[in-house]
């Protein structure tokens, strides 16, 4: 008995930290978190997010009054509207011109007349097709939708609030990706030469494992004031998107 103790001190003694599992502290994070704002200025019309909601990929969070838009939009498919039969007659007196032209019937001036006012017409439709296309994009551009699927972490946007963006985008909502969280973790610096990005890890909260991916290992110590430089790791987790697991709460991560 006492050779098979002694032989698994040995052993212990020998094998290094990477046969032996061992749990380092870590803080939970959003996986991904984003401030929605919008390019459109307008008024907001309708706010349908509060802090704590969980909301779907695509839901509508805010919306800006679209009435202006919308006369923006029907005025620039009036000016298409004008704009194209026009260019269609330029388009028509063009082979008439050319075939004129072929007929020795024409002179070469006539012809690059006839060129110029197509090119013209052509180009003055293409214009109010863009302009129309960004009108289209402006009153899409109105409604504030969520991503991801996410939890609603704040809503800064009040109804009847102007927005100005051409002065500065302010957000509106801020979003957490809901289903995924990061466990941010300082590993000395022999462990952190073992891992690599994708490295499988597991991830402790509450007594709860999750599988989880090594996202980040870093190059430069934390600045925690200890004489032993440790270096951050993050690793990148899925749960339940109806757990509310929240930012800054405490993990574990099981390193190999």
């Amino acid at each position: 008995m006492r050779v098979l103790l002694a032989a698994v001190a040995v052993w212990a003694a020998t094998a290094g930290p990477a046969a032996l599992a061992a749990e380092v502290e870590a803080t939970l994070d959003w996986a991904r978190r984003v401030e929605l704002s919008t390019p459109v200025s307008g008024v907001v019309a309708e706010v349908a997010a509060e802090p704590g909601d969980a909301v779907a990929a695509g839901e509508a969070l805010v919306r800006l009054d679209p009435r202006p838009l919308k006369a923006a939009a029907r005025a620039a498919q009036a000016r298409v509207d004008r704009t194209r039969p026009a260019r269609d007659e330029a388009e028509r007196e063009l082979e008439r011109s050319r075939e004129l032209y072929e007929r020795t019937l024409l002179s070469k001036h006539d012809l690059q007349v006839a060129e110029i006012e197509h090119a013209a017409a052509d180009a003055a439709l293409r214009e109010a097709q863009a302009a129309l296309e960004q009108a289209r994009l402006d009153l899409e551009y109105s409604v504030v939708r969520a991503p991801f699927e996410a939890w609603v972490l704040e809503r800064p946007a009040q109804v009847g609030q102007t927005v100005v963006t051409r002065l500065e985008a302010r957000p509106l909502v801020v979003l957490a990706e809901r289903g995924r969280m990061l466990a941010r973790a300082a590993v000395a610096e022999v462990v952190a030469g073992e891992l690599e990005r994708g490295r499988q890890l597991e991830v402790v909260v509450d007594g709860r494992g999750y599988a989880g991916t090594v996202r980040t290992v870093g190059l430069e110590p934390v600045a925690d004031g200890g004489e032993t430089p440790r270096y951050p790791v993050t690793v990148v987790f899925s749960h339940d998107g109806a757990e509310r697991l929240r930012a800054g709460g405490k993990a574990k991560v099981v390193l190999p």
